[in-house]
C-alpha cells in the first residue's frame, strides 16, 4: 500500500529536493493505486519545474489538482482508493510541507524529534483528510527555514509503534554510511513491538 519518492535536482542554480511518503488506506480495495498515482504525479511535477517560485504553495495547488484526477479516474473506473500523503520540499535551505492523513515528517535536531506535521485523525484514529477519495480534502501546509540537517518521513507504521525518544537515539547515532543500517533497525523494532503494516522510512541529510 504503501509509496515513497525521493528526487533531488539543480533549479535555476539552487539544489531542490522532494521526498514523499504515501500510504494506501487499507480499508480501501484499491488503496495502492491512489499512493502510486500520487507519487507518480509529483515525481512528473517535480521533474518539470523550471523555478523555486512560490514553490510551496505550487506543491500545495499540485497535490490539490492530482487528487481531483485521482477522484474523477477512480470515478469513472469504479475504483475505491485513498492515501495519506507526506510531502517535504526543499530548496535549499528553505522547506516546504504539504500533507494528509497519519504519515509524517520531523525535523531531528540535538534534542530531538521535532513534529512538521499535524495528524488528521479523530480522537477515535479515524482520517479526517486523505488524497483520492473525496473533492477538496484539507490540506495541511507549512514552511519555514531549516534549522537542521536531518528530517525523518515515515507511514504510521513506525511511528505508532516507536515512540519519539527511541527513533532519536538510532537517527542520532546515524552515521551518512550507516543510514541503510538504521532504516532497517526502526523497522525491525516496529515489527517486534506489533506492527504488521507497511513501514515506509525516509531520512533526509542535508549535506
Amino acid at each position: 500500500m504503501d509509496s515513497m519518492l525521493f528526487a533531488s535536482r539543480t533549479i535555476s542554480g539552487m539544489p531542490a529536493m522532494l521526498a514523499v511518503v504515501c500510504d494506501g488506506v487499507g480499508s480501501m480495495i484499491d488503496g495502492a493505486y491512489a499512493s502510486i498515482e500520487a507519487v507518480r504525479l509529483l515525481n512528473e511535477w517535480f521533474s518539470g519545474i523550471a523555478d523555486m517560485l512560490r514553490a510551496g504553495l505550487r506543491l500545495r495547488d499540485e497535490v490539490s489538482s492530482i487528487n481531483a484526477k485521482i477522484v474523477a479516474d477512480t470515478t469513472k473506473k469504479g475504483v475505491k482508493t485513498a492515501t495519506t500523503l507526506s510531502a517535504l520540499l526543499m530548496a535549499g535551505r528553505h522547506y516546504y510541507i504539504v500533507h494528509a492523513g497519519d504519515s509524517r515528517v520531523y525535523a531531528v535536531d540535538n534534542t530531538g524529534l521535532q513534529p512538521l506535521t499535524v495528524d488528521t485523525v479523530t480522537e477515535t484514529g479515524k482520517l479526517t483528510a486523505v488524497v483520492g477519495c473525496r473533492d477538496n480534502p484539507e490540506l495541511y501546509y507549512a514552511e519555514g527555514v531549516a534549522d537542521s540537517d536531518v528530517f525523518l518521513l515515515c507511514s504510521d507504521g513506525l511511528h505508532k509503534r516507536i515512540d519519539d525518544k527511541t527513533m532519536f537515539i538510532n537517527i542520532d547515532a546515524c552515521s551518512r554510511k550507516a543510514l541503510r543500517k538504521t532504516l532497517k533497525t526502526l523497522s525491525c523494532l516496529a515489527i517486534e513491538q506489533g506492527e504488521s503494516d507497511n513501514i515506509s522510512i525516509a531520512i533526509v541529510k542535508i549535506i
